[in-house]
């Protein structure tokens, strides 16, 4: 076959990083409106880090002049792995997750999707458990930052291990788990049982200092849900 000829069956994929600013619009606690920006897509992760502080820099220096408060209208982070294809492929339905990472106001890192060397989900380490139950945190979520109370903590590599060689489970995790079960369990204000699972790189800390009463709201709603 032709070059040419093999140029138009051959599949192909490459990966770009997708930059989203996460920009604070509410203040008000519990829930606050958010909006993500979009600051551009990059070639590699290291040029959207570029980018990324190039922006903190340029923004801090913006708001020192006009006597604003930087910290009021950036929350954060988000840095995506996107894949671009050049035809529609079936091997694409399957492919790879994608590798996820978020940072605080600061270009800090916050947290990740946690792939192993193979670039699957398999369990997050002990170490990179950020959170633990009873923590009060902050989630991202489409157009709102909630607050919430650790309920459970994610799957570690340990107990995903255990599973997947326990000849008496009869669910491997391998079978069905993906990395958008790199999560917490999370309870919010509301009906006694309102969770969710937020995946774990669009849980923060507070921003803010959380006010003592719904701080005390948050904790019993744990308590209820865990009795």
């Amino acid at each position: 076959m032709k070059k040419a000829e093999l140029e138009k069956v051959i599949v192909k994929s490459f990966p770009i990083f997708e930059l989203l600013q996460i920009r604070i619009e509410g203040h008000r606690y519990p829930r606050r409106r958010i909006c993500q920006q979009r600051l551009g897509f990059f070639d590699t992760k290291e040029h959207a880090e570029d980018a990324m502080l190039s922006t903190i820099e340029f923004q801090k220096r913006v708001c020192q002049e006009r006597r604003k408060n930087y910290y009021e209208d950036c929350f954060g982070f988000f840095l995506l792995e996107q894949f671009v294809h050049n035809r529609e492929s079936s091997f694409y339905r399957n492919e790879r997750p994608q590798k996820c990472f978020s940072f605080n106001a600061d270009g800090e890192l916050n947290d990740f999707v946690a792939l192993d060397e193979m670039g699957l989900y398999r369990g997050r380490k002990k170490e990179d458990i950020r959170f633990k139950v009873g923590d009060i945190v902050e989630t991202i979520d489409g157009n709102y930052s909630d607050l919430g109370i650790v309920g459970a903590q994610p799957l570690t590599t340990d107990t995903y291990h255990q599973m997947e060689e326990d000849p008496e489970e009869c669910e491997h995790p391998s079978h069905f788990l993906d990395e958008s079960d790199d999560c917490y369990l999370v309870y919010t204000l509301g009906k006694v049982g309102s969770h969710f699972h937020p995946v774990c790189y669009s849980v923060f800390p507070p921003a803010l200092p959380v006010p003592e009463r719904i701080a005390a709201r948050l904790k019993t709603c744990l308590i209820q849900n865990n009795s």
